[in-house]
């Protein structure tokens, strides 16, 4: 069997569908909680990046290469969620899911994103992000000890959290290192170093809402407002008291903020 995206789903199909895109290296077990809470009310189909998985069986099926163009990767997320759904992406999630939400809209119900920039890395005209030299040493560590790169993301994921310590654990129970593959994680960061959707965020014509941690470390909760042409179908909540991961953080805050969009917003 040919596997592309790995999947989870929770849920009645019978119920409005919402697709979950995971980021960068973490696997789908980390939004779990957050997919089963909103299983109650959606039917969750929730998706790990390419060869980002903790299922050693999965991985041993999969006898495709991870390909992280963007393009390519639009597609596969496409074929993989529901038809008609509201895509919700976290972090490299978000950002992807922002590219297909402009470029691909009668694909995309809506788009929430979860600590998401536009740009991870700094560019003309955008200050808050990571420098790029940063940003490559960080990236260096990842090729060569990939181990100590995942452990050093996760502390900086966590960096500000109110409960550092237990997320930090948390989150690297969750790391895939019996199932590492590199080309996944190198191929996952040159994509985020490239990747700038501030113009299809300015363009997009459906429904966009956009959840920020207060003391994200990776992510400013400025940088939509400041720095992004407005956009009337757009709306920016910044929850006061998270980092990068507020699902994890503050997840019913998450919810109801996601449920109560997508109310105001159903066709």
């Amino acid at each position: 069997m040919r596997v592309r995206i790995e999947t989870e789903s929770f849920g009645s199909a019978s119920n409005q569908a919402i697709f979950m895109v995971s980021g960068w290296a973490m696997p789908k077990e980390v939004m779990r909680s957050f997919a089963l809470r909103l299983s109650e009310r959606f039917y969750v189909v929730v998706a790990n990046l390419p060869s980002i998985s903790l299922d050693e069986q999965w991985i041993s099926r999969s006898r495709i290469g991870p390909n992280y163009d963007i393009d390519a990767l639009s597609e596969q997320l496409i074929e993989a969620a529901p038809d008609e759904a509201w895509w919700i992406g976290w972090s490299l999630g978000g950002m992807v899911s922002t590219y297909v939400a402009a470029r691909r809209s009668s694909c995309v119900l809506g788009l929430i994103t979860l600590s998401a920039s536009p740009s991870f890395i700094k560019r003309d005209g955008w200050d808050n992000a990571m420098s790029v030299e940063d940003f490559d040493a960080f990236a260096s560590l990842v090729a060569q000890t990939p181990e100590e790169g995942l452990k050093r993301f996760v502390i900086l994921q966590t960096k500000g959290a109110e409960n550092e310590r237990a997320l930090i654990k948390q989150l690297q129970a969750w790391l895939p290192l019996k199932t590492l593959n590199r080309p996944a994680l190198i191929g996952g960061l040159r994509l985020l170093r490239s990747l700038d959707v501030r113009r299809e965020l300015s363009l997009l014509d459906l429904p966009n809402l956009h959840l920020f941690g207060g003391k994200d470390a990776l992510v400013s909760s400025q940088s939509l407002d400041q720095q992004i042409v407005a956009n009337p179908l757009r709306q920016c909540v910044v929850l006061s008291n998270c980092a990068h991961q507020p699902f994890l953080e503050d997840e019913e805050a998450c919810v109801r903020h996601i449920e109560n969009f997508i109310d105001a917003n159903n066709p």
